[in-house]
C-alpha cells in the first residue's frame, strides 16, 4: 500500500507538472507572439498580423493590436504619398523658377534642365550616393537662379558683353546663393549655386578657390553647365558639335575643369546617353571691342592656352 501510495503520488506530481506546463504555454506562446509583432512594428514594418484563436483577455488583445497595425499602416502610407506629393510641387516649383529664368534670356532657354540631366548622368557615371544626387539635381537646376536679379538691358543683350556688363553678370553666382540661403532646406545645395564658376587653377570667380576647396557638387555642374554653353548657340558663336565640345572640355579636364568628372560625361556620352538636340537661333555679331557675356567664344578644337584661360571668364 506504502509503495502504491509513493507511485500514485509521482505520478500525481508529474501530471500536475505537465499541466502547469501546458498552461504556462498556453499563455506564454500568445505573449511571445505578440511581443514579436511588437518589436516589428516598433521597427517600422506594420504590415505585422498577430494570429491567434483565442477567446480570452490574450485573444481580443491579439485582434487589438491587429486593428492598430492595419490602421498604422494606412496611416503611415498616407504620410508617404502626402510626403511624395509635396516633393513632386517642391522640385516642380524649382523647376518652374528655373524654367522663368530661362525664359528672360532665348539664348539660354532649356538650360538649367540640358545641365541638372548631364550633371546627374555626371554623378551616376560617378557612382555618388543617393543622397547626394538629389542635392545635385536642384543644385544644377536653380545654378542661374541669380540671373532674375540682372538688369534685362544685359542679360537679353544680343551681342556680347563689355568688360563693365561681364563684372555684373557675374554677380549672378552670389545673388542665386543669397536669394535662396534664407531657405533652411536649401542650404546643402548652396555650394553648386555661387561656386559653380570657380576653376581649379584658382582663376573662376566670385571667390578665387583652387582645386580641393571647391566642393564636388559645384566642379561636376561646371562641367555640365560648360557643356552645354559649348553645344548651344548663343550670341556671338555657333554650337560646337559634342566631338568639338569635348576636345576643348578636355584641354581644361585638370586645369580649370574636374578630370574625374570630365571622364565621366565623355563615357556616358559614348554609350549614347546623350543626344544634343539643334537650336534655331540667329547668330548675332559681336561688337569689335566687346567682351564676350554669357558662354566660351568659339574656339578651335585644339583651345590654345589663353583662349582656355578665358573660357570660364565667358561662360557665365
Amino acid at each position: 500500500m506504502q509503495r502504491t501510495a509513493r507511485l500514485l503520488a509521482l505520478l500525481a506530481v508529474l501530471l500536475s507538472i505537465g499541466v502547469s506546463i501546458f498552461a504556462a504555454r498556453r499563455i506564454t506562446n500568445p505573449l511571445q507572439i505578440l511581443t514579436h509583432s511588437g518589436r516589428a512594428l516598433a521597427r517600422g514594418d506594420f504590415s505585422q498580423r498577430v494570429h491567434l484563436r483565442s477567446r480570452t483577455e490574450i485573444g481580443e488583445l491579439a485582434e487589438t493590436f491587429n486593428t492598430m497595425s492595419q490602421e498604422l499602416e494606412h496611416f503611415v502610407e498616407d504620410l508617404k504619398r502626402a510626403a511624395e506629393e509635396n516633393r513632386a510641387l517642391f522640385l516642380g516649383s524649382i523647376q518652374m523658377l528655373a524654367g522663368a529664368v530661362d525664359e528672360k534670356d532665348p539664348y539660354t532657354r532649356g538650360h538649367s534642365d540640358r545641365v541638372t540631366r548631364y550633371s546627374l548622368l555626371i554623378g551616376k557615371e560617378l557612382h555618388l550616393p543617393t543622397d547626394f544626387m538629389e542635392t545635385l539635381q536642384i543644385s544644377a537646376q536653380l545654378h542661374d537662379v541669380g540671373k532674375i536679379g540682372i538688369e534685362d538691358r544685359i542679360l537679353k543683350k544680343p551681342g556680347a558683353l563689355t568688360a563693365e556688363e561681364f563684372e555684373v553678370m557675374k554677380t549672378h553666382t552670389t545673388k542665386g546663393a543669397n536669394i535662396l540661403r534664407p531657405v533652411v532646406q536649401l542650404a546643402e545645395m548652396l555650394p553648386g549655386i555661387e561656386l559653380h564658376h570657380e576653376a581649379l587653377d584658382g582663376r573662376g570667380y566670385p571667390y578665387g578657390l583652387m582645386e580641393d576647396q571647391i566642393p564636388l557638387l559645384a566642379r561636376v555642374i561646371a562641367v555640365a553647365d560648360t557643356f552645354d554653353a559649348l553645344t548651344t548657340n548663343r550670341p556671338y558663336q555657333h554650337a560646337h558639335t559634342p566631338e568639338e565640345a569635348f576636345k576643348i572640355i578636355q584641354n581644361l579636364a585638370g586645369k580649370r575643369l574636374d578630370p574625374e568628372a570630365v571622364a565621366a560625361l565623355i563615357a556616358v556620352y559614348e554609350r549614347g546617353e546623350i543626344r544634343i538636340q539643334r537650336l534655331s537661333i540667329k547668330r548675332a555679331v559681336p561688337a569689335p571691342d566687346a567682351a564676350p557675356a554669357d558662354v566660351p567664344a568659339a574656339p578651335a578644337p585644339s583651345l590654345p592656352a589663353p583662349e582656355a584661360a578665358n573660357l570660364e571668364r565667358t561662360r557665365v
